[in-house]
């Protein structure tokens, strides 16, 4: 039975109109296909990386192919003792994988004597040459051959994707599909063939491909000199920050995992101060820095932030946070030297500890930083204040807080730049307004229209990208949005007060209000709540009846919207509001007069945030 490595969710958010829509079934991607076999070693680049999807295959790939997709794969390499046919000598690129190939019956040679290295490899070899992987022998077969193997590999589904026919040789990218195929598939005995090779299924009897890149990953490391005296960057893919990149974007201080095919890079550090050690400072595994706990991952860490290492309680330090936000690697903020911005939320007090273990209480302020998590520093300047963008640096004792000017920008955000300026493909967004910050995307920005007014601050890198955006209360997003289902407000020479009932995730919610009305009407509405009191309510518009309807939005008289990720379905029936699923609406949308409701237009960063649907 056919196994998948990975199972891709469509997180589909399809709010429809009256017409019912096809769904279609979740695929598994190229990209992802690609790297499942770069991971496995079962397929690598070439010096540059690139895969060359469309060149055809030899017999000598094929056969360092199958060896990498099996049990041997840690076991041969190309370079053998003795010549296994006349024209392959042992001094052949490939003479021990083809030894071992033709050793184990995967492939064979010819009558006269020879393998052919550079000849192509057929449908029906290459058929072959997996199925014996399987553990299938040649009294499988029905009939002569290749009808009995041919018709073996399609019955076991090895032939998905795959547009070679029999005869016809197969290309880099048709050998792709076949070896995923073959990790998916069970082998004669009834195991996934991917658990063979020491890969874990998940709960679905479906490997998982992160699996298969912590299996053959290696790392952490800390760049200090280039990455390149870390490991060798020639073919390799990069990410960095989880965005495609290069070995040249690399910084010390990096992060870095690797394998035999990619790079990944991390720069994500966190300084503050070093707050306390559980369960002890003699032997940390978890440290509390800046207001937060972090797992330690690596000895070296584990090390400097024990007694024994040269960072101690109280001390101001820096921590650099690998893939899974644990730390990697621990030094003094003055050897990193880098600041910290963000929008101040909150200010307070906060108990410290200063190097000879001794308590005191200092000021403090807690900062929504530009990577959306949220740290508490010491801070004895009482002109900081809520709401303030402030960048933050550090000594080794003490913090030092300012106030970031403002800057100007606008444009259209299309292609990762705002209008002339271009973004880092790493850029990181936040959304504020007095007391509230929350961090989004590019892709939430993708066609918004900035004025400057929008834009509170931003930095550029080296390369004068833009790497940080902080705007001014842009997208919506910091609201709530639910629906007034009760008002009553009373006005009079006297006094001003209300009373407002609304629904908010299916939740009804009734408050008060005193010396002052809302001026709420019933309906959808945006909510402004602030320390769990109602401060302010405004009216959605809606749309109905539109010209079509798409996963991500709707379009109407050459208008379109798109829908918030959060947005909330509710059916209207009765005179009563109940939380409607999207299974629901998705199979009786055609019982429903659907209505949308949004704050803005989708280029002021509107979108929609409520669907109410009633009974037709």
């Amino acid at each position: 039975m056919k196994k998948r490595i990975l199972s891709l969710l469509l997180a589909a958010v399809v709010l429809l109109g009256s017409t019912p829509m096809a769904f279609a079934a979740s695929e598994v991607s190229d990209s992802v296909i690609e790297q499942v076999v770069r991971a496995a070693g079962i397929m690598v680049g070439d010096e540059s990386g690139n895969m060359n999807l469309d060149k055809t295959v030899t017999r000598a790939e094929y056969a360092k192919m199958l060896v990498a997709a099996s049990t041997y794969k840690d076991k041969v390499s190309g370079v053998s003792n003795s010549s296994p046919f006349s024209d392959v000598p042992y001094t052949h690129w490939a003479a021990g994988y083809i030894k071992t190939a033709v050793s184990q019956g995967w492939l064979s040679g010819y009558l006269d004597g020879t393998y052919k290295p550079d000849n192509t490899v057929t449908l029906e070899e290459a058929a072959t040459g997996v199925l014996k992987l399987l553990g299938y022998t040649t009294e499988d077969f029905s009939g002569s051959y290749p009808y009995g193997q041919i018709a073996l590999y399609e019955s076991l589904g090895l032939d998905v994707n795959i547009t070679a026919s029999q005869g016809s040789s197969m290309t880099r990218r048709n050998m792709m599909y076949l070896f995923y195929n073959l990790l998916n598939t069970e082998t004669k005995d009834g195991e996934v063939y991917a658990q063979t090779l020491g890969y874990t299924l998940n709960d679905n009897d479906e490997i998982d491909y992160l699996s298969i890149v912590s299996d053959t990953m290696e790392g952490p490391f800390v760049v200090e000199s280039g990455v390149s005296s870390i490991v060798s960057t020639n073919g390799k893919t990069v990410y960095r920050n989880g965005y495609a990149s290069t070995a040249d974007a690399i910084r010390r201080y990096d992060v870095v995992y690797y394998n035999d095919s990619t790079i990944w890079a991390y720069a994500n550090a966190v300084t503050g101060t070093y707050q306390s050690a559980s369960p002890s400072t003699s032997s940390p595994t978890s440290v509390t820095v800046a207001g937060a706990e972090y797992e330690i991952e690596t000895s070296d860490a584990a090390l400097a932030l024990s007694t024994l290492g040269g960072l101690n309680i109280g001390d101001i330090i820096t921590l650099l946070l690998g893939r899974d936000g644990k730390v990697a690697a621990a030094m003094s903020a003055d050897e990193y030297a880098a600041d910290v911005a963000g929008v101040v939320t909150a200010t307070g007090t906060g108990t410290y500890y200063n190097s000879v273990g001794n308590a005191y209480t200092a000021r403090t302020i807690t900062i929504t930083a530009m990577d959306g998590e949220s740290y508490t520093y010491p801070c004895s300047k009482t002109s900081i204040d809520e709401g303030d963008i402030v960048s933050i640096g550090f000594g080794s004792s003490e913090t030092d807080v300012s106030i970031l000017k403002s800057s100007s920008l606008r444009g259209t955000v299309s292609g990762y730049s705002i209008g002339s300026r271009t973004m880092a493909k790493d850029v990181r967004i936040l959304d504020v307004n007095d007391t509230n910050a929350v961090r989004v995307y590019y892709s939430r920005l993708n066609g918004a229209e900035l004025e400057s007014s929008d834009v509170r601050y931003y930095a550029t890198n080296e390369a004068g990208e833009i790497t940080d955006l902080i705007l001014r209360d842009f997208t919506g997003d910091l609201y709530e949005y639910g629906i007034i289902t009760g008002v009553s407000e009373q006005s009079d020479d006297m006094s001003l007060s209300g009373s407002y009932t609304y629904l908010l995730d299916g939740e009804r919610t009734t408050v008060t209000t005193s010396g002052k009305t809302l001026g709420a009407s019933y309906g959808p509405a945006r909510l402004t709540i602030e320390d769990g009191q109602l401060t302010a309510v405004r009216e959605l518009e809606q749309i109905r009846n539109p010209d079509s309807v798409t996963q991500s939005g709707v379009t109407k008289d050459g208008e379109s919207w798109l829908f918030w990720d959060d947005c909330a379905v509710y059916l209207y029936e009765n005179a009563q509001y109940s939380l409607l699923s999207l299974t629901e609406l998705r199979n009786n949308s055609g019982s429903y007069s659907i209505t949308r409701y949004y704050d803005k237009d989708t280029d002021e960063g509107g979108r929609i945030r409520i669907v109410i649907a009633r009974p037709q």
